[in-house]
């Protein structure tokens, strides 16, 4: 683990050179990275305000690469502070770690990873983490963030962070070419409806033996595949700097409130509560 001024020095260094400024994203004020991936995505940022209270879909893993985290499970309850923690879907909580850079990862719990760590969970509201646990995890995604690492190497970081967490291998890339091809189709028609009868029948599978295969091959089910996959696509073009609306219709959901709705169900967050600006225009609120 860096060392409390080396991660001073190289935050200050590497907040200047990001891709990315979370303005209210998840209601945090402060610069940070977004990075999506089939079934997950990384919510990385310097902290300075508090995530209201919220629950998700998805199962986080929140990984503080210095200092402390805390968190509110109760409406007007005591904040408790921990070193890192794992929330079940659906957790009602409030977050906060001012001025620390924090590592929160949002992922499928129907997948194979999430259910192992679903099963790990002692309890079904906030799980802590010890130090001896979380500092193997921080230390990398640390010393690759304040380095200036690209999305691919912290998307890599990530995922085997959670796989580290759960205690299995970092599941490799979908190998039977079956699946490849349709993994190409679903990303090349995604603004489209993608239906599960087609995707089999080009594969030359009956429904269930491509949707069984589907799940040993991606680790999650086509139906989750496929939101994560719109997700992405919406949340990428938002960020980028598309209208809501757009990124919307490129991702097939109905509309913006159809895209916010989801979202708000996945990540605990309106995507409209992002704002992403020019390198000249940061600031760390």
């Amino acid at each position: 683990m860096l060392s409390e001024l080396e991660l001073a020095a190289a935050s200050q260094r590497h907040f200047r050179q990001d891709q990315y400024i979370l303005g209210c994203c998840m209601d945090i004020a402060g610069i940070g990275r977004v990075v999506f991936w089939e079934g997950g995505s990384l919510w990385l940022a310097l902290v300075t305000g508090v995530v209201q209270r919220h629950s998700h879909h998805a199962l986080q893993l929140c990984v503080p690469l210095e200092g402390e985290a805390q968190f509110q499970t109760e409406p007007d309850g005591e904040w408790v502070t921990c070193v890192g923690a794992l929330i079940p879907p659906d957790v009602p909580h409030a977050f906060r770690a001012p001025g620390k850079v924090v590592a929160n990862i949002l992922f499928e719990p129907e997948s194979a990873v999430g259910r192992t760590l679903l099963a790990r969970c002692a309890q079904l509201g906030l799980n802590h983490l010890d130090a001896g646990f979380v500092a193997p995890l921080a230390a990398p995604m640390a010393a690759a963030y304040f380095r200036g690492a690209d999305d691919d190497e912290l998307r890599v970081l990530a995922q085997g962070t959670v796989a580290a967490a759960a205690g299995v291998a970092l599941r490799p890339s979908a190998v039977d070419p079956r699946i490849i091809a349709a993994i190409a189709e679903i990303r090349q028609r995604i603004d489209e409806p993608i239906v599960l009868a087609s995707l089999a029948r080009r594969a030359g599978l009956s429904a269930g033996r491509f949707r069984h295969l589907f799940v040993a091959e991606t680790g999650v089910s086509l139906r989750a595949f496929v939101l994560w996959e719109r997700l992405n696509k919406a949340l990428s073009i938002g960020f980028a700097g598309g209208s809501w609306t757009e990124a919307a219709h490129a991702a097939n959901f109905a509309d913006s409130a159809h895209l916010t709705r989801t979202c708000r169900r996945m990540f605990g967050l309106a995507p409209t509560s992002a704002r992403v600006e020019e390198l000249d225009h940061r600031q760390i609120a």
